[in-house]
């Protein structure tokens, strides 16, 4: 299962392993660490002898290689000399477009490789990615942001997402309810996915400043059809709490082409139980003296600064049912163009309606609120201490491209996309559990938001002066918020009174860059590119009901220009080596959530809002040196450094205590990653990668909180370790271990949250397996393990315990 592609140049492609990263081009390193374990230890060991000492001393011949993988080679445009990339399986086309002339480390997962891991949604595909973080909470989330390299799980406007060129990037605020819309693209249809780290290519935009996902799907060529149906179960069971909890998700498709036109139809159902992810807690010095009314079920506790707690109970179990349906149609106008239309509708209802308390009272009833005792203190919990809560959802998107391919000749894409949410409602309980479950007071949320791309991209190939790549292009995105929050009598029947808080604004960017490709000569290469944007952030006002009615203040408009220039420079010195240095400058600017976040007074003054936010500053650097071992596989070793000016990052401010989204004046984040990826390690069928990643990302300057100066940057783990093992012997069955390891980080920005746990950070070490067998043509059965040892890990909310799986699957 793997992918060749190209990077810098034509030649560069390269070749990779068992479903798992593929064509890193240009990169990596190794460093030990006390706690990783043994396998990945002497796994890592085992590639620098074949660095130093030659692949030949490690590997057999590449000759055995099982006959059922098609030997590829791949044509150099520049010189027309041949490289022998061995035996490989290719899946889709030879050189990507959109990556052909990155001028940065990029790493790929295919189809196949998909195929190996539990992936139950397109989330889980980033799992194993070198350098990279996927936080999710449960089956469903929402709330799942991808993290690469130094980036911050709470700043999501540093990372793009495309699919097909589409942006499903949700930049109308940052933070982790801000997640790319996964949703919008199966696992089951991707073709591959590459991933582009640092903002070094002018065609990406500003957002691209920790790195870009590319979500390639795929048309049908002849008829298929497929289906699969996945069951998981976990036990999760943390303090008092005790629940066995299940789901299952339902996929089917059908597609097909004749002709010249091509269509695919997908449905989707996730419904699933997910464990809580909040606790009730208590500060044990906030008590104040006892007034008799003794409770128990209590469970003492340290927070992650050190300090006495009390744990009351949790949110309870959220139930998630998801339905998304998904039209693709395609017609190819000519040889060389096509028009591609997508459509996708996401339905999804939560309910969290079993909240869950520890306490009971001396007659052994349940105690939700009121004033009780805790180990002779008392306390007083409120009536919406525990909460229910339902909400529905419905979003569209609608895309529509058109592509011309003209070999040797002009290259143009021109697209255009609109994100929108048809319906969103909230509401949630505020009078006391556990009468509060038939309704009462509360509030309801509605809100309408959702965004409007478009592109044009234009490339040709020159001869003269040696091999140019000229491309330029234009971009336009526009981001909308508009969301109410209402009191209500009756929270569970949407029976609205007066306006809490009303919120809106909008956010409007427009860009054009120019690159250029030029191969000076055999070996060597350079890229020089630019990007201008122009930004506004604009229409945003806030709004309430006080005693003398609808208040409304508008906030300030903003507007920005900037300009970003990348360089990149490849060296080539024979078929086995080559390095790359690249350097860019980027800006990313404030979302409509983070600059008009706050609220505001019944006299309508503006709390909290931060209308002098600056746009982040990037300066970006980048050296990764590539080694081809034999015809089966690469080591990478990679050096970066970020510069990061006015970081955009939630903190109180020491002087004036406002806390809201400010300025941090200077971060920098250094780092060093090593991925080695073999397709045949040791014998024919097995496959091995591992990744280390060490990053060390420091807070310069923050003149809001001093204290913070010369600390980590929160949620940057020093240490970050992943490997694979991926054995398949033949066609029958396939088998895949899989380990992640990540370390110590914090999540305050002083580092005072050294205890870990519930509300902090802990490192952790997990394992996942995956064994497949087909067993009739086009069926297959799987059944897998996600944390295997059953580790109990926080960052700042539970993950997932040990969750089994299963899968059964046809393909025609």
């Amino acid at each position: 299962m793997t992918v060749v592609r190209n990077d810098d140049h034509p030649e560069m492609a390269n070749s990779a392993i068992s479903g798992q990263t593929i064509d890193n081009r240009g990169e990596m390193m190794i460093f030990t660490c006390k706690k990783i374990k043994p396998f990945v230890r002497s796994g890592l060991l085992f590639v620098l002898v074949c660095l130093f000492v030659g692949s030949d001393y490690c590997f057999a011949d590449d000759s055995d290689i099982k006959a059922d993988h098609q030997s590829t080679n791949v044509q150099n445009t520049s010189n027309d000399k041949v490289i022998d990339l061995g035996e490989v399986t290719v899946t889709g086309k030879i050189i990507d477009d959109r990556t052909a002339n990155m001028p940065a480390v990029v790493e790929s997962i295919t189809a196949e490789g998909i195929e190996r891991i539990n992936a139950v949604e397109t989330s889980d595909v980033f799992k194993y990615m070198p350098g990279s973080y996927l936080r999710k909470l449960y089956p469903g989330s929402t709330n799942s942001p991808l993290v690469i390299r130094g980036n911050n799980s709470m700043m999501t406007g540093r990372t793009l997402v495309l699919m097909d060129g589409i942006r499903i990037s949700d930049f109308t605020a940052a933070g982790h309810s801000n997640a790319p819309k996964w949703f919008v693209v199966a696992p089951q249809e991707i073709e591959k996915v590459d991933v582009v780290y640092g903002p070094f290519s002018a065609a990406l935009s500003g957002n691209s400043m920790s790195g870009t996902a590319m979500v390639t799907t795929r048309f049908p060529e002849k008829l298929e059809i497929h289906a699969d149906a996945k069951y998981f179960y976990q036990n999760y069971h943390e303090y008092n709490s005790d629940e066995n909890l299940s789901g299952y998700s339902a996929f089917a498709s059908a597609g097909n082409k004749t002709g010249r036109f091509a269509y695919n139809f997908w449905y989707n159902r996730l419904e699933t139980e997910n464990q809580p992810i909040s606790y009730k807690t208590k500060d044990a010095a906030s008590g104040d003296a006892a007034t008799g009314n003794a409770v128990s079920g209590w469970i003492a506790d340290k927070d992650p600064q050190g300090n006495d707690r009390y744990i009351l109970g949790t949110t309870g179990v959220r139930e998630i049912v998801n339905n998304t349906v998904k039209v693709k149609l395609g017609y190819d106008l000519t040889d060389h163009s096509q028009l591609r239309f997508s459509s996708v509708l996401w339905d999804s209802q939560q309910d969290t309606d079993s909240p869950e308390t520890y306490l009971t009272d001396a007659s052994g009833n349940p105690v939700y609120s009121g004033t009780v005792d805790i180990n002779g203190a008392s306390f007083t919990l409120s009536d919406s201490t525990y909460t229910y809560s339902e909400s529905e959802r419905q979003d569209l998107l609608n895309a529509l491209t058109y592509s011309l391919d003209v070999p040797g000749g002009l290259n143009l894409m021109v697209s255009a996309s609109a994100y929108n949410t048809l319906d969103k409602v909230t509401r949630t309980s505020s009078d006391a559990a556990p009468e509060a479950e038939s309704g009462g007071e509360g509030t309801v949320s509605d809100g309408d938001e959702g965004w409007y791309t478009g592109d044009l991209r234009a490339a040709y190939d020159l001869g003269r002066q040696g091999n140019h790549t000229l491309a330029a292009g234009y971009h336009f995105d526009q981001y909308y918020t508009d969301s109410e929050t209402w009191n209500a009598t009756d929270w569970k029947n949407g029976t609205r009174t007066t306006l809490d808080e009303g919120s809106q604004g909008k956010t409007r960017t427009q860009a054009v860059y120019l690159e250029d490709t030029w191969h000076i000569e055999d070996q060597w290469s350079i890229y020089v590119g630019g990007r201008y944007e122009w930004w506004r952030g604009f229409d945003a006002e806030k709004s309430m009901d006080g005693d003398t009615g609808r208040v409304t203040s508008a906030l300030d408009d903003k507007d920005e220009t900037n300009f970003s220039p990348k360089f990149s420079t490849t060296f080539i010195p024979n078929d086995a080596w080559r390095v790359r240095f690249s350097m860019a400058r980027a800006t990313r600017y404030p979302t409509v959530g983070e600059l008009y976040y706050g609220g505001i007074t019944s006299t309508g003054i503006i709390s909290n809002g931060n209308p002098d936010l600056e746009p982040e500053r990037s300066l970006a650097k980048d050296f990764t040196i590539t080694r081809l071992i034999g015809q089966a596989g690469e080591a990478r070793l990679t050096f970066f450094e970020d510069e990061i000016e006015n970081a955009i990052y939630r903190q109180t401010n020491v002087y004036t205590n406002i806390r809201n989204f400010q300025n941090v004046d200077e971060v920098r984040t250094r780092g060093v990653e090593f991925a080695f990826n073999m397709h045949r390690f040791f014998v024919d069928g097995l496959g091995f990668f591992a990744n280390l990643a060490w990053t060390d990302s420091e807070i310069l300057r923050n003149d809001n909180v001093p204290e913070s100066v010369g600390k980590d940057f929160p949620r940057v783990p020093k240490w970050r370790v992943k490997g694979v093992l991926d054995y398949s012997p033949g066609d029958k069955w396939s088998l895949t271990l899989a380990g992640h390891y990540s370390g110590e980080q914090y999540n305050e920005l002083d580092n005072s949250d050294t205890e870990g746990g519930y509300g902090g950070v802990d490192d952790f070490l997990v394992f996942d397996a995956k064994f497949t067998y087909r067993f009739l043509p086009g069926w297959q059965a799987s059944v897998g393990v996600d944390n295997i040892t059953d580790e109990l890990y926080h960052v700042s909310h539970p993950y997932p315990m040990r969750t089994y799986l299963a899968e059964l699957k046809y393909t025609f």
